[in-house]
């Protein structure tokens, strides 16, 4: 069953359908930054500071210095050297993918990539995951998502080690980032992309590398074409930094509850352990978990035609407690 619910406000733990009140595992609003006070308060100064949306262009002759502060500190986050941000998640992955075929390289899609990652004619690799490593060679862009989605699943990134220094590496890392650790050894061009919607809350995206790609970066037409994210948002990401890191060890409690109650079962989900989500193709398990209070989403993605994919987030705000009924749910499933 696929569904429709339109809301006026942004569901937190719970969400009003059909009449009843369920558990909302939906979205991938996985940490529920958008409730912790600090965020809160910095959206609301940065509203105030900056009134409204500043569509320029970073090579303006008026610039905030909000964008280079909040640049920084997602580099330090993540531990990289340098980043760049930019108006979403897509805009970012298209904008490292043009960057490196600019180089001549020829691009090399891992199975199942997430369509940012794509450029006509370019479609992903049709085999396994293994068999697409084996197929790199020198001269190419290998882009991957960081972790599979809608259907999860978790990928070795170690053959980038021996990488041959040309060749770039381009991940999606709008899953893992801010919930897992997203440091990949690179031998060669290593370039990772987030949308900040997604645990950061923020409408914009942000290319991390190196200081010498990333400021190439800065210089290439189309990263210097694209509109900045908005100030105000941007400020009250750069004031949420703490809460961004408090709010991911709650995730991390959370996934390793859920793992343990689930570990040496036979659940009819596919999950990762240490991971906010699972998902299924186990008929009639969406409408089980709705019987038991559980809503998740189950719709096309991201191909409309396809069959519904049953997925779903343990976002941040769950308890304990809700852990141990969402697992007691799934385990009941016949």
């Amino acid at each position: 069953m696929s569904y429709s619910i339109t809301e006026t406000q942004i569901p937190g733990r719970k969400i009003a359908f059909e009449g009843a009140e369920y558990l909302w595992l939906g979205g991938t609003n996985y940490l529920g930054i958008g409730s912790h006070p600090t965020f809160q308060n910095a959206l609301a100064e940065g509203i105030q500071q900056y009134s409204q949306n500043f569509g320029s262009s970073r090579r303006n002759n008026l610039q905030f210095s909000i964008w280079e502060d909040f640049e920084q500190a997602l580099a330090a986050h993540f531990k990289v050297e340098a980043a760049a941000l930019c108006s979403s998640g897509l805009a970012a992955a298209q904008i490292a993918v043009q960057f490196a075929q600019q180089k001549g390289l020829t691009l090399n899609l891992a199975p199942q990539s997430h369509p940012a990652l794509w450029r006509h004619p370019h479609l992903p690799y049709p085999g396994t995951y293994s068999d697409w490593i084996l197929s790199h060679q020198k001269g190419q862009i290998l882009a991957s998502d960081g972790i599979g989605s809608p259907w999860i699943t978790t990928f070795d990134f170690s053959f980038a080690a021996s990488m041959h220094p040309d060749n770039f590496l381009i991940v999606d890392e709008s899953h893992r980032a801010g919930i897992q650790d997203i440091q990949i050894k690179c031998s060669g061009h290593l370039l990772q992309t987030i949308s900040l919607s997604k645990a950061f809350g923020i409408p914009a995206g942000v290319i991390l590398g190196s200081s010498a790609d990333i400021s190439a970066i800065k210089t290439d037409s189309f990263w210097v074409g694209s509109s900045p994210p908005n100030p105000a948002f941007c400020h009250a990401g750069l004031q949420s930094m703490e809460a961004y890191s408090d709010l991911s060890e709650k995730s991390k409690v959370l996934a390793n509850r859920f793992a343990t109650k689930i570990q040496g079962l036979q659940p009819a989900i596919t999950y990762e352990a240490c991971y906010p989500a699972f998902c299924s193709k186990a008929p009639g398990l969406f409408e089980h978990l709705k019987s038991a209070g559980i809503l998740v989403n189950h719709f096309s993605y991201p191909d409309i035609t396809a069959p519904p994919v049953c997925r779903a987030i343990l976002p941040a705000c769950l308890t304990e407690a809700d852990i141990d009924h969402i697992t007691a749910a799934i385990l009941s499933y016949a």
